[in-house]
């Protein structure tokens, strides 16, 4: 009976025996343990540690938990890279992460554990950038921290470019330190979610294409010690309705031809590039209605007669408006007859100022129809009675007379 009893014995010691101890197995991790033969992911490890380096191609879905490691060379991720709340990308000189069609890239941090992708050298320019050209609607920025690149002209030398139908949602986010561009945002790309960001410390912080403008909000911080303190607006069309909203920082519009309607929200600060002008056609309208309290201002980025082409409207659509808006400094283009509105349809005017064209303020067309007052005007006292015309014809070009406020063909 005793034999018997050993042997069982015996056999319950070796099943216990063969069965590995679960532990942390990484010998660079603090709670490491000796005794462990199984790793079950409970490692930790010392801020700063490199666990891991990444040299290869990501073709397989990765996830990176809350630890530092470093990436070297150009990786493309054609699968899903997950970053963890607290993990830290370390940046090797001249690398770059290129998100491939067939991948994404889900870096989602809490307020109290970030992720951050830096520079090994935490200088502008250190690291080439890195880019989405995915629509997987799990790429997706939130409470990350991305720094030290833009030095790719591929790339548009941006730290974070979103490419042409890529996808991207990023929210509290933070992309500074750039040679160049913080972010730049394709044409036809999408901001599915875009909230609470934070672009700063770089030459330009946000690159857009007009049609992206109303996905951002006006609570971000785009002009943050940036070199220039402007939102680049990239020349463009606008074929479906749009909202523009107020920012922290103003729009630096190249130009824009709108087929649909173009709201501009109370408050919303528009500089506007040289050459540069809003054409509104035929089946558009240009929505400018702020406030006494939060005017809209659309003006040359430099106080210039003549400095940019000016607004031009050919629709009949009763949406068109200027109410409590500052337009200046335009009428530097011959088909506008160098005024800094030209109206070939039907505007509203209120309350508004019109400043330092280079020639008459607003030119009408013949049988367009201007309303002030809620009254249709056929002469320009009637329009001048509701809004303030300041030092119009001044420019190189003007062929007015008697004030150049507003002029009737």
């Amino acid at each position: 009976m005793k034999t018997k009893l050993m042997i069982v014995g015996v056999a319950v010691l070796l099943v216990f025996a063969s069965c590995k101890k679960e532990g942390c197995t990484d010998e660079l991790a603090n709670n490491y343990s000796k005794k462990a033969k199984k790793d079950d992911g409970t490692c930790t490890y010392a801020d700063g540690v490199i666990t891991q380096t990444i040299t290869t191609n990501i073709t397989t879905p990765t996830v990176i938990g809350d630890k530092t490691i470093k990436i070297c060379g150009d990786i493309s991720i054609s699968a899903g890279f997950t970053l963890q709340p607290g993990a830290v990308v370390i940046m090797c000189a001249g690398s770059s992460i290129e998100v491939l069609p067939t991948g994404y890239i889900s870096a989602v941090g809490t307020a109290t554990n970030p992720i951050v992708i830096k520079g090994e050298t935490e200088t502008k320019g250190f690291w080439e950038g890195l880019s989405i050209q995915s629509n997987n609607p799990n790429n997706k920025f939130s409470y990350t921290t991305i720094k030290d690149a833009g030095t790719y002209w591929g790339w548009e030398f941006a730290t974070v470019f979103v490419a042409d139908q890529a996808k991207l949602e990023i929210n509290n986010s933070t992309i500074s330190n750039s040679e160049n561009v913080a972010m730049y945002v394709h044409e036809t790309a999408t901001l599915v979610s875009f909230a609470n960001n934070i672009f700063s410390n770089s030459v330009t912080g946000l690159s857009i294409g007009v049609t992206g403008v109303s996905k951002i909000d006006g609570a971000s911080q785009y002009g943050l010690n940036n070199t220039n303190n402007f939102i680049m607006v990239r020349t463009g069309t606008l074929n479906t309705d749009a909202t523009w909203p107020k920012t922290t920082t103003p729009l630096l519009v190249n130009g824009v031809t709108v087929n649909a309607g173009l709201t501009l929200s109370p408050g919303v600060n528009i500089l506007v590039e040289a050459d540069g002008d809003f054409n509104i056609q035929s089946t558009g309208y240009l929505n400018s209605v702020g406030t006494a309290l939060d005017p809209i201002s659309i003006q040359g980025r430099y106080n210039s007669s003549a400095y940019w082409q000016g607004i031009f409207i050919s629709s009949n659509n009763p949406n068109n408006m200027l109410k409590y808006t500052t337009v200046k400094d335009g009428g530097g283009y011959w088909g506008y007859e160098y005024a800094n509105v030209y109206v070939d349809g039907k505007l509203t005017v209120d309350n508004s100022t019109i400043a330092n064209g280079n020639s008459y303020g607003i030119y009408v067309n013949t049988s367009s129809t201007i309303i002030s007052a809620g009254i249709t005007q056929i002469a320009a006292a009637g329009v001048e009675a509701n809004n303030t015309f300041i030092a119009n014809g001044v420019g190189p070009n003007a062929n007015c007379v008697s004030g150049c406020t507003i002029f009737f063909e």
